[in-house]
């Protein structure tokens, strides 16, 4: 469900060249590094390795673009716990 937004803010913070090769550091990153990148951060079980190659910046806008993915993997953890409770039955409604 925010993978979408976790790939479209990691391929704004590409376009703004806040997200680099991670080693060695030769530049920006392709736009399929980005999106694996971003997947890496949305999806908490799947990991494309996309953060192995790509990394955000660590200059001021680059921190803010850290904060925003940290709270996109919060909310992926978020919703794949609710989907395992709700596909095993765990939540149900009382009537």
């Amino acid at each position: 469900m925010d993978e979408p937004l976790a790939v479209g803010l990691v391929l704004l913070a590409g376009m703004f060249g806040l997200a680099v090769q991670a080693h060695p550091n030769t530049g920006p990153c392709s736009a399929s590094e980005s999106i694996g990148l971003g997947i890496d951060t949305a999806v908490p079980l799947l990991k494309a390795g996309g953060g192995q190659r790509c990394e955000i910046t660590a200059t001021g806008w680059g921190q803010a673009f850290y904060i925003g993915k940290y709270l996109l993997t919060i909310l992926g953890w978020a919703f794949a716990t609710l989907f395992v409770a709700g596909y095993t039955g765990l939540v149900r409604k009382n009537t």
